[in-house]
């Protein structure tokens, strides 16, 4: 019943870094790239807790329904987490790049 908030509080820090840090990078927001990534590593970890509570309180729900409990659903959001965060720090590097570059090439007109 819960599945597809899980799924977006798991996707919701790697979506908060790809706007927010943009935003950084061509200085439209008052926030440094690095105070951003660091919010989405935070956020990564702390709604992975909650996604992980939430799917817990889902299968507890659903445990008097049935007679077997799988805890296969805690497991993927485990897995999809740990996908999520690979994903996020990529997006940090590459970001942190891209920051480099155009840093130099501003420099370069000056």
């Amino acid at each position: 019943m819960y599945g597809i908030s899980c799924f977006i509080l798991i996707i919701s820090p790697l979506l908060f870094q790809i706007i927010f840090g943009v935003k950084a990078i061509g200085e439209i927001i008052k926030l440094k790239l690095w105070a951003i990534s660091l919010i989405s590593v935070f956020l990564q970890i702390v709604l992975t807790g909650l996604s992980l509570s939430i799917a817990s309180y889902d299968l507890d729900q659903n445990h008097n329904q049935n007679e077997y409990n799988c805890e296969i659903q805690a497991t993927t959001i485990v897995a999809l987490s740990l996908f999520f965060f690979i994903l996020l720090i990529i997006t940090i590097i590459i970001q942190y790049l891209i920051k480099k570059i155009y840093e130099k090439k501003l420099r370069q007109l000056k």
